[in-house]
C-alpha cells in the first residue's frame, strides 16, 4: 500500500472519481467503521496540521507513546510531524473533519504514508536539537503562514504530560524556551530520554533526520527498535480504545506558541 501512495502522489495528472476507485478500496480493511469521536472540528489544511496544537497529531503522539512490543523499553516522549497528517486524501479532500465520528478509511487518508514507529534512546542534548529543527521554520507573529514547516512535531509524555514553550521571535535554533516531559525539564542536564517516532522523520524530515544522521556512535548504538504495524495501525487501534465516546477527541494547549503567526481556520 505504501508504495501505492507514493506512486499515485508522484501523478499529477491523476483526477476525477475512477482512478481514485482502487486505492480507495484498499485505504482501510473496514473504511466505514468509526474509530473516534471528535469532541470539535479539527482543520487539516497544511497552517494548522503544522503550526498550531492538532487534535489528530497529539492523538496519534499518545498512540505512539502507549504502543509496545516485548522486550522494548517504555517510550517517554512521543512525537508525530505535522506533515504526516494530510487532508489531500486519496478519495476527498477535506480540510476540516466536523465533530462527531472518525471512520477508519479516513484517519487511514490522514496518515497516508504508512511509515513505521520506531524506538529510541536520545541525549538530552540530541532532544534539544530535535525540537529546535522542529520549531526552525515557524512563523514569527504579524506575518503570514505561507510554508508551515513539514517537520513541525506534535508530542506526548507520559505523567503530567508534555509542555513546549516556543518563540518565534526568537532566531532558529534558540527558539525553544520550554520542554518539560513528565514533569521533568528536559533542557536541563540528565539521564537519556526513550523516543518514539517515525521513520520518515528519522531518514528524511528536513531538518529532524540531520539530528539523527550525526549522533555520535550512529543510531545503531541507541538500542533502536521498529515496530511491525504501521504508524496508522497503531493509532486505529489506540483511537478505538481511547477516543470512540464521550468526551472524544480534542486538542490541548501542550505547545506554546509566544510571538509566532496563528493558524486561523482554513478558508477553503
Amino acid at each position: 500500500m505504501r508504495l501505492l501512495v507514493l506512486a499515485l502522489l508522484a501523478v499529477p495528472a491523476l483526477t476525477g472519481c475512477v482512478q481514485f476507485n482502487e486505492p480507495c478500496s484498499g485505504v482501510a480493511e473496514d473504511p466505514g467503521e468509526q474509530v473516534a469521536l471528535l469532541a470539535e472540528a479539527v482543520y487539516l489544511d497544511p497552517a494548522s496540521a503544522r503550526h498550531a496544537n492538532n487534535a489528530i497529531g497529539q492523538g496519534a503522539a499518545e498512540a505512539f507513546l502507549r504502543f509496545s512490543e516485548l522486550g522494548v523499553p517504555q517510550t517517554e516522549l512521543a512525537v508525530i510531524n505535522g506533515g504526516a497528517l494530510r487532508g489531500e486524501g486519496l478519495c476527498a479532500s477535506r480540510a476540516v473533519l466536523p465533530a462527531g465520528g472518525l471512520k477508519s478509511g479516513v484517519l487511514h487518508e490522514i496518515l497516508l504514508f504508512e511509515s513505521r514507529l520506531m524506538s529510541m534512546s536520545v541525549t538530552r542534548d540530541e532532544l534539544r536539537q530535535l525540537v529546535e529543527a522542529s520549531a526552525a521554520r515557524l512563523t514569527a507573529a504579524g506575518l503570514p503562514i505561507v510554508d508551515p514547516p513539514a517537520e513541525f512535531l506534535h508530542m506526548a509524555a507520559g505523567g503530567i504530560g508534555v509542555l513546549e514553550e516556543i518563540d518565534c521571535a526568537s532566531p532558529p535554533g534558540s527558539r525553544v524556551r520550554q520542554l518539560w516531559v513528565g514533569g521533568v525539564d528536559m533542557l536541563t542536564p540528565g539521564p537519556d530520554v526513550r523516543l518514539a517516532i517515525t521513520d520518515w522523520s528519522v531518514n528524511l524530515g528536513t531538518g529532524t533526520s540531520d539530528v539523527f544522521a550525526s549522533m555520535t556512535g550512529g543510531l545503531a548504538s541507541r538500542n533502536p527498535h521498529t515496530y511491525a504495524p504501521s504508524d496508522g495501525e497503531i493509532v486505529e487501534r489506540y483511537f478505538k480504545g481511547h477516543f470512540n465516546g464521550p468526551p472524544g477527541l480534542a486538542a490541548d494547549d501542550r505547545v506554546r506558541f509566544v510571538n509566532c503567526a496563528v493558524a486561523g481556520p482554513p478558508t477553503k
